[in-house]
């Protein structure tokens, strides 16, 4: 029976992917729009639209195993046909916020919140995956980093975060799929050190071999304009200790990457 990974162009997505076909999975691979020569030959690729609920059963057919991406659209039809499917268990890329005190109140939160609580009420096995931010978020910096910029402007250049590389996001989704004890379990996920916004900067001037100074940018004059509700939650945030836990390891048996191996991997993206 093939595991389905849903969004399987993702950051993580696509690392599952990989992960599931390296331990023998058979893999069935969804996208709103598949495109070929996007992921090895040995993952049937299907259409799938979460919020489109016809797609559904087509994809879910024979599958006992699902990998899922928090959207509060669609969440309900999800259930309904997979348990029509005969799904065993769903494991959910949620967010921190949800556990987060400074991130509780957030958009975010509510969102990933509501899409728990529906897969908890389903009666399919769980395991929810909560990572903290993504490392990948730093490449919204690229273009000014690309273009030599020496001074790098933003806002809340000393939020302090835990980033995650999300393939260690996708090895412990794996683990979840391919192994036994991890249905009803919720996993905080960060990296193994925490840093802010201004030192990863710095981290990736050092991979390139150039210093890059980063200079405060007020919230407001940012572009584009940042929501009021997200500029309360990063304030919250910044006042807030930063959390980081050794989940990663525990459920792998490896050490969190760091945030420089990421942008070892990622210097094209910089340079």
């Amino acid at each position: 029976m093939s595991v389905l990974v849903i969004g399987a162009y993702g950051n993580v997505g696509n690392h599952v992917v990989d992960g599931l076909l390296s331990a023998g999975m058979p893999v069935r691979g969804t996208s709103r729009k598949p495109r070929t020569g996007e992921v090895p030959d040995a993952v049937e690729m299907v259409r799938l639209d979460l919020t489109e609920p016809e797609t559904l059963p087509a994809a879910l057919e024979g599958v006992k195993k699902v990998f899922l991406y928090a959207n509060q659209d669609g969440v309900t039809e999800f259930v309904g046909a997979a348990r029509a499917a005969g799904v065993e268990h769903v494991v959910l890329l949620s967010s921190s916020a949800v556990v987060q005190p400074a991130a509780r109140h957030s958009r975010s939160a509510q969102l990933h919140s509501v899409v728990e609580e529906t897969l908890r009420e389903s009666g399919i096995a769980w395991t929810f995956l909560r990572p903290t931010t993504f490392a990948a978020l730093q490449l919204r910096f690229a273009p000014m980093i690309r273009s030599g910029e020496e001074v790098v402007r933003i806002p809340f250049p000393r939020l302090r975060t835990a980033a995650i590389h999300e393939r260690d996001i996708a090895d412990v989704a794996v683990r979840a799929l391919t192994g036994a004890g991890h249905e009803g379990k919720a996993y905080w996920l960060t990296g193994p050190e925490a840093l802010t916004q201004q030192e990863c900067i710095e981290v990736i001037g050092a991979v390139l071999g150039r210093r890059i100074e980063v200079a405060e940018l007020a919230p407001e004059d940012a572009e584009p304009k940042m929501p009021e509700s997200f500029v309360r939650t990063m304030t919250e945030l910044m006042k807030a200790p930063c959390a980081v836990t050794s989940a990663v390891e525990e459920v792998t048996g490896a050490p969190a990457r760091s945030f420089r191996q990421w942008a070892e991997e990622h210097i094209k993206d910089f340079s």
